[in-house]
């Protein structure tokens, strides 16, 4: 296909009048990887013709939907200029392909490494619904998404059902009794509690909680991620302890990010209100805020895009400035894999979404395109080279 085509498809699927036929015209040359370059190309001339003033500006409040990022053209130190990844960008996610990214270069960009002998890489299958639930008694019950089960604690009873786990019946109040739900690397799991509250559990994640909450509050210990959506009673306020934090609401959706190889603890507001307190230090929370807890306990708040926050929970990896060494953080626990860079952490950001449901080498390929090299090595090892 020639680039006047590929022109003619791109601007109109932007403004909307393509012909059914040349939607799957379009669809097609998308979705063949070996075409990524061509694309690529003629994306960026239609910038150049935007730029000359020849490019539609109606186009520009599609583009503004879809990637919600300003207007301002960014060109110092990006391997691809912004202004035509954004026209790029818009296509890809548009057609369904779901992913794009661009790379914020700090250093001089490296030359990309040739390659000398091809080797097809091992397929590693993303994570799924998958955990392990540690009864009152010691005992351990291995969930995944198949099948239902019921499972008798007293005057509990939890149903396994489709990758949830819920809970009813009044259960022993005389002494709290615990249930710990564990999400392994690679896992990921849903769990509706004795009071109704939601509560979604990332990858390499622990939650613990009592099988009937008894007394003046409803308290559960969480290590590494989880989206929650309590069920309001003032009578009885919902609290996440969480290292040396904990989180205190009424009625309220939000989402905990404490992994232990992180830097920062992060408690991030979707609605109502929370209070998130260390010690002595307290911050009260509004809708699109966040509070992030340093090893000091202080307390900062941020605005955020929480989308991008609770993008592992709605099925994709979001980034905005992250560095190389934070996405590999993510896909480790998601794909279970180890990283390591022998040649040290390439400086720069990634900015960008992809699906969750990618095998590791399509995440790891998509990363390609942005100028980091690697090697998967047996044992589910990843090697960021120079």
């Amino acid at each position: 296909m020639d680039q006047e085509r590929i022109h003619h498809l791109i601007s109109g699927f932007l403004e909307g009048n393509l012909s059914a036929a040349e939607k799957a015209e379009l669809d097609d040359f998308l979705k063949d990887p070996a075409n990524r370059e061509v694309f690529v190309a003629a994306a960026s001339s239609l910038t150049e013709m935007e730029e000359e003033g020849a490019f539609d500006e109606n186009l520009e409040p599609v583009l503004s939907r879809v990637l919600n990022v300003d207007r301002t053209p960014v060109t110092t130190g990006r391997i691809v200029r912004f202004p035509y990844w954004r026209v790029a960008a818009a296509v890809i996610l548009a057609a369904g392909i779901g992913s794009y990214f661009y790379w914020s270069q700090k250093a001089p960009q490296r030359p990309r490494l040739a390659q000398h002998e091809p080797v097809t890489p091992p397929v590693i299958l993303p994570g799924s619904n998958k955990a392990t639930l540690i009864l009152e008694d010691g005992s351990s019950v291995s969930l995944d998404s198949t099948g239902r089960q019921t499972i008798m604690q007293g005057n509990t009873v939890v149903q396994r059902n489709n990758g949830q786990l819920s809970y009813s019946g009044q259960g022993a109040t005389a002494k709290l009794s615990y249930n710990i739900l564990s999400t392994p690397r690679g896992g990921q799991y849903q769990v509706v509690l004795p009071d109704g509250t939601k509560v979604w559990l990332n990858a390499a994640s622990r939650l613990k909680y009592p099988l009937a909450f008894a007394g003046n509050e409803r308290l559960v210990e969480l290590e590494g991620e989880a989206y929650f959506e309590t069920v309001k009673n003032a009578h009885q306020p919902f609290k996440v302890k969480a290292g040396n934090f904990e989180v205190q609401v009424l009625g309220t959706s939000f989402d905990i990010m404490a992994y232990k190889d992180e830097k920062n603890t992060h408690t991030t507001l979707i609605s109502g209100a929370v209070k998130v307190a260390s010690g002595k230090v307290s911050k009260l929370l509004q809708p699109g805020q966040q509070a992030v807890m340093n090893a000091n306990a202080d307390i900062g708040v941020n605005t955020v895009n929480t989308e991008e926050v609770i993008a592992w929970k709605n099925g994709y990896f979001s980034f905005r400035d992250a560095d190389i060494a934070a996405v590999m953080r993510q896909l480790e626990r998601w794909y279970d894999v180890t990283v390591s860079y022998p040649s040290g952490i390439p400086k720069g950001t990634f900015s960008g979404e992809m699906g969750r449901g990618l095998t590791l080498t399509e995440a790891l390929k998509i990363l390609e395109q942005t100028n980091v090299n690697f090697r998967i090595e047996e044992g589910r090892h990843i090697v960021i080279l120079p």
